[in-house]
């Protein structure tokens, strides 16, 4: 086990999450939070120091990486990001026991949408940013990052790749692991861009826009309201809808897409699983509430929704799905194992996996 090359890289992990935490500084900064910037501060300054210490103590001696180490580095690195990234809802007194600002961040940053508080609505603008920023991060996953940023050793990086991304492999889309994690972050960065400009023009205002972005970008569903997005235009919910699909798709196949192989893309028999997935449980369950809403449009647009943040499992919601016919509510419950494609920010079995699961006993 090539210890140092481990604890090197998670010091390089702080160094990256003390840059991110500049943000919410400026936002609280920026709204007179002046508090909360001094926690932001504190959480900066705490990270820099242990991705110092790390980093001066553990000199790598070789820069070898193998699945051992990289399977570790990912492990110790989403401790570290979760430790430190706790320290901003703690220390400006959000959440005032650790241990809850601990669940909180954690859940933020594996894109899990748990959350410990009841009533969202009375955080701070930069808590709220940092608390959906932390989606927008786990969602492509923080080791990718510094694969981009850092990887002294470009092809030992695979082996924290495969540790880190979701589905059964992770192929190169290019020859080398570095220039195919660029694509796919600018990927990520253009649809998360995107959906910001469509939530403007469907009349969300600019901060709501960046943060629910960012939130569906890593599907992880932390939202502004206590309603969620019940709350928000009819035009909102179904511009979120589209993109908790989009952002489940797998992110090779708009690279495909991006160079002109659309064929090959629209070929994908994941990816026309997971939409025949949707369309067929958003039509069956649409059919089965209609008598509880007014309009076909209404009942079309709630389990439209409600499938792709279930199967996507992003966790939006605009309408309260207990209260539905238990019929619907089954649907959604098989859907929440099934999960996205491969490849993409939506958690779940994957449907790749259960495409295989099928094959097997068929």
């Amino acid at each position: 086990m090539n210890y140092r090359i481990v604890f090197s890289t998670t010091g390089m992990v702080l160094y990256i999450e003390a840059g991110m935490l500049v943000l919410p500084t400026l936002i609280a900064l920026g709204y007179r939070e002046g508090g909360h910037a001094v926690a932001f501060l504190i959480a900066i300054g705490v990270a820099l120091l242990g991705g110092f210490l790390l980093r001066r103590l553990c000199k790598p001696l070789r820069p070898d990486i193998f699945s051992k180490e990289g399977f570790v580095i990912v492990a110790l690195a989403w401790l570290a990001l979760s430790l430190v990234g706790a320290l901003p809802f703690y220390l400006s007194g959000t959440i005032p026991r650790y241990i809850d600002a601990f669940f909180e961040t954690v859940s933020g940053f594996t894109t899990t949408g748990a959350t410990l508080l009841t009533d969202v609505e009375v955080l701070s603008h930069s808590m709220h940013f940092w608390r959906c920023f932390t989606h927008w991060i786990g969602g492509m996953g923080i080791l990718v990052f510094v694969t981009v940023v850092s990887a002294k050793a470009p092809d030992r990086t695979m082996h924290i790749l495969r540790a880190e991304m979701p589905g059964p492999t992770m192929d190169k889309i290019v020859p080398r692991v570095r220039d195919g994690v660029k694509i796919l972050y600018l990927i990520y960065i253009v649809l998360t861009l995107v959906e910001f400009i469509a939530l403007l023009l469907a009349g969300m205002s600019l901060f709501d826009a960046i943060v629910h972005a960012m939130s569906t970008a890593g599907t992880g569903g932390f939202g502004l309201l206590n309603n969620s997005m019940a709350g928000y235009p009819v035009a909102c919910q179904w511009v979120v809808g589209f993109f908790m699909v989009f952002f489940g798709i797998n992110f090779n196949l708009f690279f495909l897409m991006a160079i002109g192989r659309f064929r090959t893309a629209l070929r994908s028999h994941e990816m026309l699983c997971f939409l025949s997935i949707i369309v067929i449980a958003s039509g069956v369950i649409a059919f089965n509430i209609a008598p509880l809403y007014g309009s076909a449009e209404e009942s079309a647009r709630h389990a439209f929704f409600q499938t792709a943040s279930i199967l996507s499992t992003t966790g939006f919601s605009t309408v309260d799905f207990t209260t539905w016919p238990a019929l619907s509510q089954g649907i959604l419950f098989v859907l929440m194992f099934l999960g996205g494609c491969s490849g993409s920010t939506a958690g779940g079995l994957k449907i790749s996996r259960v495409m295989m699961l099928f094959q097997s006993f068929c």
